[in-house]
């Protein structure tokens, strides 16, 4: 091919450039890599000295991973081992994981180094361990936590294998990393096993203007224990009980008969129990002398099965029964040792309930004549909570929904549910949430629960409408209180919500036990007295907790309310048109950024969700909601509506409630309005875990709350209460923030 000399002189120069070039880059990439070289050359010898402890570091690590799997593995086999034995299973069956993974790693790369996968086996291990506990709420620093722990009983390992290997002490390098390795692992023992890391939030929290410290004559009284004397009964099937019962099988059940998985039937092999036979079995507290008493049956949850959970809620027998009241608590462990579901748990404490109803109308033993069948309240805790729920349900079926063979026949007059602290949605008969109607139902949950970390139940308590059919009055009540955890309402469990990586939960700013256990005590009596007795004397607590706030532990109550006499103006359930309510109800915001609906969720989603007007604004805001209505009648009630705040900015430094203002207007255009009616709490900000209180991040809760108003607050002669046909909500703050607001309503 022919080239013009310009061509060639242009080739040949970018040839001879090139070289140049090449030279060029290779001398800035030695001088860059110069320093590290030297290193490298520097510490040889302390590196191989290192290589040759890799031995040790293998056994340290693996027995790091396996003291924290030694746990998991003693409750498979249901705490029949000891601790020690588990660890040398445990340890055992991670060595055989990272020699897995190690020829797993050869066969597909060619080679490998045994120790590295040790390393990683253990990482996963701790970093499991320590995302078990956190809910996965705090991924990044748990991979550093977890990554230096490891990295530290490495170094650890290897430095004193290599010292016994070698005989070599005289390595400056080797004394340096052991010592900033054991100063690592020292800090993360103290980290892992100190409970009074960070400060208490409630101190915090209660210096909020407008802290509330009424009192009501005669609520503390009521707080105490009554006049009667408490006696007690076991029942169940072994000859010690005081009441011996029979056993119930619960192979009845799809799936009841057999293992689903390796881990189950090691559980099984491990348990004495069997479906078959599962016991009728609680304890009974009671008046002594009572005849035809109001029953509460009370449900444990979900906890290690070889601790007796049903024990756990003496401190409520004895208060309530010393009150007049007959507390049945239900032993429900073998659900919990074999690993069946609520709907099982269901079964079983109807299954307690007719028991018990039985001997009280039989004669001949203890229970005879004690017990009023027309005066009963179910309760659950954890999976309990939901559970009733559930078994109210069941009461007043013919059969089990999944399965017709299996005949029901109950209809026990159930006239309240409590639960606590409950999840949701455990078990959807036929694929469906649990919805039930005309029925009292009271929820209670803590914003520092490390098991349920959200309040499930408002799906269930959502979930719980009224028809208006009949005279009787239903009501429903939730409160959320800051500082209660999930395991401090049973005396069995206490402060620690879980027995996987508990070193890893910040439980300093928890009410304390006895604190916790008063307000069970208070709100339950109140629930029962009204639903049982008629007794509305203290009623108002769980509508309103500000008159009796004085009289509680000092802490914060988020609460919301509703009556079968509440008539829904405006929820958002059933809305396309954001702006149209229905029913001659329209919507309307102003100074907003945005404002739409959004889903509510607690549960598994799906159709029966709550929705909720979702208002958010930028910097200093003008932001209002109107919502007007054909007119309504208050004069002997109340308007209400549930609203949250949203916002996160700077909430761990609450200084003020959250400011908002209420105006109705009536038919004749008059308007009355007043400022924060209600005292409304603003997002609370909470710290369930240590590295939350290392990494100064928190965990915010946005509670919704009813806010009911009556005439009396507005103090207005010449406004027509009677014809009230709007009202705006403003929000009456400095910067940008967002809030939600559901069912506007009102009684009359």
């Amino acid at each position: 091919m022919y080239m013009s000399e310009s061509v060639q002189e242009a080739a040949s120069v970018e040839i001879a450039e090139k070289p140049v070039k090449e030279k060029l880059i290779k001398r800035i990439f030695k001088g860059i890599l110069r320093p590290f070289k030297f290193i490298k050359r520097k510490t040889e010898p302390a590196r191989d000295f290192l290589r040759k402890g890799r031995s040790g570091a293998m056994v340290l690590e693996i027995i790091l991973a396996g003291q924290f799997f030694a746990e998991v593995f003693r409750e498979m086999v249901l705490q029949k081992l000891p601790f020690v034995l588990c660890l040398l299973i445990s340890t055992a069956l991670l060595a055989a994981i990272a020699e897995l993974l190690n020829l797993v790693v050869k066969l597909i790369l060619g080679g490998g180094k045994r120790c590295k996968s040790y390393f990683l086996t253990a990482l996963l291990s701790v970093f499991m361990i320590n995302i078990i506990a956190d809910q996965g709420e705090a991924v990044p620093p748990a991979i550093l936590m977890s990554f230096a722990l490891v990295l530290a009983v490495d170094v650890v390992g290897r430095v004193i294998w290599s010292f016994i290997r070698t005989r070599r002490f005289k390595q400056v390098t080797a004394y340096v990393a052991v010592a900033l390795s054991i100063a690592y692992i020292v800090l993360f023992a103290m980290f892992y096993h100190n409970d009074n890391l960070g400060s208490s939030r409630l101190d915090f929290y209660n210096g909020i203007e407008g802290e509330m410290s009424s009192t009501v004559p005669g609520f503390s009284s009521y707080l105490q224990d009554g006049s009667y004397n408490v006696a007690t009964l076991s029942y169940g099937p072994g000859e010690d009980e005081d009441i011996v019962t029979d056993t119930l099988d619960l192979t009845i059940f799809e799936g009841m008969d057999e293992a689903e998985d390796p881990l189950t039937a090691l559980t099984w092999a491990a348990s004495d129990m069997d479906y078959a036979a599962s016991p009728v079995k609680g304890r009974i507290w009671y008046p002594e002398g009572g005849k035809n008493c109001p029953v509460f049956f009370m449900v444990h949850g979900n906890h290690v099965s070889t601790e007796p959970s049903y024990l756990g809620y003496e401190y409520l027998g004895t208060y309530l029964a010393s009150n007049g009241y007959v507390v049945v608590s239900v032993d429900e462990n073998i659900i919990n040792e074999l690993g069946a579901g609520n709907n099982i748990r269901a079964y079983l404490l109807l299954e307690n309930m007719k028991t018990i109803f039985g001997l009280s109308e039989s004669s001949g033993n203890p229970l005879s004549g004690l017990i009023d069948q027309e005066r009963v309240v179910i309760g659950g805790h954890s999976r309990g909570g939901e559970m009733v729920a559930t078994a109210y349900l069941f009461n007043d079926l013919d059969c089990y929904p999944e399965d017709g063979n299996i005949k029901f026949d109950y209809h026990f007059n159930i006239s309240g549910i409590v639960a606590i602290a409950p999840v949701v949605d455990q078990y959807m008969p036929l694929g469906r949430a649990v919805e039930i109607t005309d029925v009292n139902y009271l929820l209670i949950h803590g914003s520092n629960d490390q098991d349920v970390s959200i309040m499930m139940g408002e799906k269930q308590y959502n979930n719980v409408t009224f028809t208006g059919e009949g005279d009787e009055e239903y009501f429903k009540s939730s409160v959320y209180i800051l500082g209660a955890n999930h395991g401090q309402f049973n005396s069995r469990w206490g402060r620690y919500d879980t027995t996987i990586g508990d070193g890893y939960l910040n439980t300093n700013n928890f009410l304390d036990e006895a604190d916790q256990k008063l307000i069970a005590k208070a709100y339950i009596r109140t629930f029962l007295d009204k639903t049982l007795l008629g007794d509305d004397t203290y009623f108002p607590l769980l509508s309103d907790v500000s008159s009796y706030a004085g009289d509680l532990p000092d802490t914060i109550y988020i609460t919301n309310y509703e009556s079968s006499d509440t008539r829904v103006l405006c929820s958002f359930e059933d809305v396309v048109n954001i702006g149209d309510c229905g029913n001659g109800t329209t919507l309307s915001v102003s100074g907003s950024s945005n404002w739409t609906l959004s889903p509510y969720v607690r549960g598994n989603g799906g159709a029966d969700e709550d929705y909720v007007l979702d208002v958010s604004w930028d910097e200093d805001p003008d932001v209002s909601v109107d919502v007007t209505f054909e007119p309504v009648d208050i004069s002997n009630g109340y308007i209400s509506f549930c609203i949250a705040d949203m916002s996160e900015e700077g909430n761990e430094d609450i200084d003020s409630a959250y400011p908002y203002a209420v105006e109705l207007t009536d038919a004749s255009g008059n308007k009355v309005s007043a400022e924060a009616p209600v005292l409304v709490f603003r997002t609370l900000a909470v710290q369930l875990y240590k590295q939350d209180v290392l990494s100064g991040s928190y965990e915010y809760k946005h509670q919704l709350q009813t806010v009911r108003i009556s005439p009396a607050v507005f103090g207005v002669s010449d406004f027509d209460y009677s014809a009230v046909t709007g009202i705006s909500i403003t929000y009456t703050g400095d910067g940008q923030g967002e809030m939600i607001i559901d069912n506007i309503a009102y009684m009359y």
